[in-house]
This record gives C-alpha cells, sequence and structure tokens, in this order.
C-alpha cells in the first residue's frame, strides 16, 4: 500500500480521556482534489494505525467523513465506516485497520476527515491515520 505524508489526517491523536458517547473529529482533513490527483482513479483507503492500545471504554466506531469546510464542521457526510471495533481488539499488536473510502470519493463535498464514534470512558489510547492506495 502506498501512503503519502502530505494525506495524513492525523499523527498520534489521542482518544483516551473521552467520556460517555461522543464523537471526536480527527486533527486535520485532506483536500480530495489532490488525493484524487495522487491515487490516479485508484482506490482510496485510511489506513488507521493503533499506536498505543485502548484501555477502557467499550468500543470505537472509525467513519470516513467529508464536508465543504477544511474545519468538517459544516455539514458532515459519514461516508464509509468500520462499525464498532471493541477496546479488546484495538491492541498494539493489531494489523492497521483499512476503511475503504470509495463513497467520499464520489462525494461533491471538497474535504475527507476521520471522527471516530467513541462508547465508554478511555483512559488510553492512540492513533494515526493516513489515506493509501492499492489496497495490501
Amino acid at each position: 500500500m502506498y501512503i503519502d505524508n502530505l494525506l495524513t489526517i492525523c499523527t498520534s491523536q489521542d482518544l483516551g480521556g473521552s467520556e460517555g458517547t461522543s464523537t471526536i473529529l480527527g486533527e486535520s482533513s485532506v483536500d480530495l482534489g489532490a488525493a484524487k490527483v495522487l491515487a490516479g482513479g485508484k482506490q482510496l483507503y485510511m489506513v488507521i494505525t493503533v499506536e498505543e492500545a485502548f484501555v477502557g471504554g467499550t468500543s470505537v466506531d472509525f467513519q470516513a467523513i467529508t464536508d465543504s469546510v477544511a474545519a468538517l464542521t459544516t455539514s458532515v457526510v459519514i461516508g464509509s465506516s468500520t462499525g464498532a471495533i471493541t477496546t479488546a481488539n484495538l491492541t498494539l499488536s493489531r494489523s492497521p485497520i483499512v476503511l475503504p473510502i470509495g463513497n467520499a470519493i464520489r462525494s461533491s463535498d471538497q474535504y475527507l476527515g476521520i471522527q471516530f464514534g467513541v462508547v465508554g470512558t478511555f483512559t488510553a489510547g492512540i492513533v494515526s491515520v493516513h489515506i493509501g492506495f492499492d489496497a495490501p
């Protein structure tokens, strides 16, 4: 899989400290125009790596989102989702989570990002998310 640093959505984002059921936005967004050009028509994926095991909480749902503004705060649309992944499966030694983002590519929105649907109180959990193509 090819991953480019310019297509980074978040680096070492700490999701520990989240409480209850909430949605947390990724640190930044990627301009879909640039991502489409780099991929050259190939399928794009979000590659999510766990950098610190999740402790506490129940689950996290990783959601690829689009919006018309880079801050991802206006009219967010969920393009694809992993569904709830339990905390027990978000360990440091796990393989990266690969989320196809085909729906986002067809979106009329310009910006792509991620949001984390967390359930429960987490005391630890760090992830990084990049856009890649050519699935492993």
